[in-house]
């Protein structure tokens, strides 16, 4: 089914429209905007949804559940210890998760050719677990990934799995990781500025 550029170019107005509230209100990551609106920039490209990068502390059975999941913590920058110790001492509802993940953006293209080049230009900065993951009428929809993902299990209604002195040393590779998936999005913005100038 081919894309119905009309259709495509009001959704890209829609949601640069949204993109600028989202930046005046202080809504967006700081540190993902000049990427937002490098896709923006480009002719056939806007992005959808974007996430820079985050470390959460989540109630849920498993970490990649989202049903019956409630995230009872969350930050887009590094963590210390004081963020996190205080839900130590909580009884969770299922299993307390502490899950870092790099960043995420979905991108909605007009042009196969357009979904390809972004894809390369992400898989180049470090996105390589990035694809297409639909094709309508509405455009074709990738998701550009890291794969940066690490999940601990910190307890669950029965016992404490980590001490306070693991703790800190889990939030050191944690932060770690969130700056690593803060690099390639630099790195993707750096890209993204070349590709489109």
């Amino acid at each position: 089914m081919p894309v119905d550029m009309g259709l495509w170019r009001r959704l890209k107005d829609e949601a640069y429209r949204r993109v600028l509230e989202d930046i005046e209100i202080g809504y967006m990551d700081s540190d993902i905007v000049d990427v937002i609106l490098f896709f923006f920039k480009r002719k056939y490209s806007f992005t959808t949804s974007s996430c820079s990068g985050r470390i959460t502390v989540v109630d849920a059975v498993m970490p990649w559940k989202r049903k019956d999941s409630t995230v009872i913590f969350k930050k887009h920058s590094t963590v210390s210890i004081d963020d996190v110790v205080k839900y130590l001492s909580e009884v969770p509802v299922s299993r307390l998760w502490l899950i870092v993940t790099g960043p995420i953006i979905h991108v909605n293209s007009a042009k196969l050719s357009e979904a390809r080049e972004v894809i390369k230009i992400a898989r180049d900065s470090g996105f390589k677990h990035s694809g297409i993951m639909s094709m309508g009428k509405k455009g074709i929809i990738s998701e550009l990934r890291t794969g940066i993902r690490i999940a601990q299990l910190l307890k669950d209604k029965e016992r404490l799995y980590i001490t306070r002195d693991d703790l800190e040393g889990i939030l050191r590779i944690f932060n770690e990781a969130l700056l690593e998936g803060k690099k390639r999005l630099k790195r993707l913005e750096e890209n993204l500025r070349r590709s489109v100038s």
